[in-house]
């Protein structure tokens, strides 16, 4: 078992962790290519939501993404988790009362040719503030 997490401050993208295995062992990367155990040091933690866009760029929460469901194409979303849900969603910046999970009783919603990362939501406070989204 592996997760993965975006290191920041503030703004700034600083680095990845991984924590693999029962124990949390963690290894640190600014590239994720070379990863080691040295800690690097951050404020923020955005993590993986286990989805790749069709660049295979990996995809993290706060991130904005275009998306495609069925034949309704380019639509602009932010990832989040959602508590009451329990599973990654997609919210849409458009319609604020669509929330798109991104995984239905196991099943992918997404492939990746349905997803391209677009821009990062925590260099859009405006933004933030208006779809409600805190950044802790």
């Amino acid at each position: 078992m592996e997760k993965r997490y975006r290191l920041r401050v503030g703004q700034d993208i600083v680095g990845y962790m991984r924590q693999i295995g029962s124990r949390g062992t963690r290894f640190f990367s600014r590239d994720q290519f070379w990863w080691n155990g040295t800690e690097i040091s951050h404020e923020q933690v955005d993590e993986y939501s286990d989805l790749r866009d069709l660049n295979n760029r990996p995809i993290f929460e706060l991130d904005i993404v275009e998306f495609s469901m069925g034949q309704t194409r380019d639509r602009l979303g932010v990832v989040l988790w959602s508590e009451a849900k329990e599973s990654w969603i997609i919210k849409d910046i458009n319609d604020r009362e669509l929330q798109v999970p991104v995984v239905l009783e196991g099943w992918s919603l997404f492939e990746r040719q349905d997803i391209k990362f677009h821009a990062f939501l925590f260099s859009n406070p405006d933004l933030m503030m208006e779809l409600g989204v805190r950044d802790d």
